[in-house]
């Protein structure tokens, strides 16, 4: 039994160090029409002329116009429409 509370103790430090490390952030510019987005958790705001976007440790604002949200996964978006702006706030 003791060998089984070391290997359940191990893995839940992992797990901790996974949970706890730091997201890196990476954003991607295609022109004007689209930002790829990856690292953020959480939307922020979401509007036909503005996305803010929001990581651990920043935010990304994204200003344009006709600006369409696609969720690609749980840590990547793209942002489309005509875009004007980029900001780190």
């Amino acid at each position: 039994m003791g060998e089984f509370m070391k290997l359940i103790n191990s893995i839940n430090q992992k797990i901790q160090q996974i949970i706890t490390r730091p997201r890196q952030v990476f954003v991607e510019i295609r022109g004007r029409e689209l930002v790829l987005a990856e690292g953020y958790c959480r939307i922020e705001l979401y509007s036909d002329e503005c996305v803010i976007l929001r990581s651990a440790e920043n935010q990304i604002k994204i200003s344009g116009s006709n600006l369409n949200l696609q969720h690609l996964s749980d840590e990547r978006v793209a942002v489309e429409g005509r875009i004007n702006g980029i900001e780190f706030l």
